[in-house]
């Protein structure tokens, strides 16, 4: 079976009134899937094929980078952008078309009044069936047995159904072997014998076999029936699936809301919390880990504390925790998980105790920011309240800390280049222990050698290291040169 289209989504229901601004010529494109633009660097969590729908609201401040994210969607093979303007952008830049335009990437402009929630659950249930959005065209959806599941009859309906029709006794199966009904008829049916299976498959997965009992092999009509029951199981568990995967997509979009701040209704973000089945209130704070690679199949909550909330967002990860749970043990044991995972090498930053839902905001503002910190001075667990000195840092212009680090280490900055000296690494070690036997320990040098490099720090800087005050200066500096 052919591959959905760009062009053939578009005849959806649920796309009404929308219109192709740009890049007819990539309506060929094919969709695998359908993603939620939630952040301004999208490119980490998308895949090939998805259908990206966005209001610009990462965007709205940078209108400009517009024209970027189209070359990066379609650098990344994804079949088009679907953009909702009004609320967060006013109309589509012109450059934004062009390079649409340009580069074959079908741009489509969204009605007000489309729902991203409808558009993400017809497209699913598309794209998980195998029979393409215009089922109509196929034989078999002319039969009783697809109409029972398009009427919303579950797999227990059509076996029945089709086990009247061959007057045989039918069962559905998952995968897995695992009965999930049994349809049968008054006639008893010999157990001894070897039913014939036939796969039930959703997007070219086999997701189960429909099994029909019986001596004689079923007939050509019979078989008919038969495709047709698999179709239509088929179609019923894409539809399952799909409402699945958009429950889970509307909960990612629901906790992205909380830690971003940007809704002014609370009344409603609690509401929403309890249907989603935590309390909105409750005491957490917000860790985020960020991976070298996306991790593999399996808990993403393993190694949190019971009652943790988590989602991810491709090679990063979120975690609301229950805030009198020891942070920074859940945060080790989180990244250690993740790693084996296949998360390799995994950053993990905690945030603030959010005491309501108010506080979630900030937390997961100081988390991020604390993921910043942890990555430029190449840490792999680091807490907010531990940051002190790395916050202050970067509250400073760039340039301001430019001409601390040239006043305070250039001499010694420009030696070690001279000659890949270990001056500034040998000053940093001596200030960090306070002691010149404890350093060369560390460095594993010889307590000479460490002597001779104080030795010829001192010539650099002068009498320097007997100073408090200059020893906190020389230790802010090679602090904030990491940060540069």
């Amino acid at each position: 079976m052919t591959a959905v289209t760009v062009r053939e989504i578009l005849t959806l229901p649920v796309l009404a009134g929308s219109t192709v601004l740009a890049g007819q010529d990539g309506l060929a494109r094919p969709v695998s899937g359908v993603n939620v633009m939630e952040v301004p660097d999208i490119e980490s969590f998308v895949r090939a094929g998805e259908l990206m729908l966005t209001t610009a609201y990462p965007l709205r401040d940078h209108p400009e980078d517009l024209g970027d994210l189209v070359r990066t969607l379609s650098r990344r093979g994804l079949a088009a952008l679907a953009v909702k303007s009004g609320r967060y952008l006013d109309e589509v830049p012109p450059a934004m078309i062009e390079v649409a335009d340009e580069l074959g990437f079908p741009l489509i402009a969204l009605t007000g009044t489309t729902s991203f929630n409808d558009v993400i659950g017809a497209v699913l249930a598309v794209v998980l069936s195998e029979y393409g959005p215009d089922p109509a065209g196929a034989e078999a959806i002319r039969e009783r047995l697809t109409g029972v599941a398009l009427s919303g009859g579950g797999l227990d309906e059509i076996a029945r159904a089709l086990a009247g029709a061959l007057d045989r006794q039918v069962r559905i199966i998952d995968d897995a072997g695992v009965p999930l009904v049994h349809g049968g008829h008054e006639s008893p049916e010999p157990t001894e014998d070897a039913p014939w299976e036939f796969p039930i498959t959703v997007g070219g997965t086999e997701r189960g076999r429909l099994l029909v009992h019986g001596r004689d092999e079923p007939t050509l009509g019979q078989r008919r029936l038969i495709r047709q029951a698999c179709f239509a199981a088929g179609m019923h568990i894409a539809q399952a699936v799909a409402g699945l995967e958009l429950d889970r997509r509307m909960r990612v979009l629901h906790l992205e809301e909380l830690v971003s701040g940007r809704s002014s209704d609370a009344d409603m973000l609690r509401q929403r919390s309890r249907l989603f089945g935590f309390a909105p209130d409750a005491a957490r704070t917000v860790i985020i880990a960020r991976c070298a690679a996306e991790p593999g199949e399996g808990r993403l909550d393993e190694g949190l504390p019971p009652g943790s909330i988590v989602w991810s967002r491709g090679s990063e990860s979120v975690a609301l925790v229950p805030a009198d749970a020891d942070a920074n043990q859940a945060a080790t044991a989180w990244r250690a998980a993740l790693q084996q995972s296949g998360g390799g090498a995994t950053v993990v930053a905690v945030g603030t105790r959010s005491d309501d839902l108010d506080g979630l905001a900030r937390s997961h503002a100081a988390a991020r920011e604390s993921l910043t910190i942890a990555e430029a001075t190449g840490q792999s667990v680091v807490r907010y309240e531990l940051l002190a000195v790395e916050r202050a840092i970067l509250a400073l212009p760039r340039e301001q800390l430019a001409e601390l680090v040239e006043q305070e280490l250039g001499v010694l900055i420009r030696a070690d280049a001279a000659s890949d000296g270990q001056l500034c690494a040998t000053l940093e070690m001596h200030l960090g222990t306070g002691n010149a036997a404890e350093a060369s320990r560390r460095m594993f040098i010889h307590y000479n050698t460490m002597k001779h490099r104080l030795g010829r720090i001192e010539e650099l800087l002068g009498p320097v290291l007997e100073d408090p005050r200059k020893r906190l200066s020389l230790a802010f500096a090679l602090h904030a040169r990491k940060f540069l």
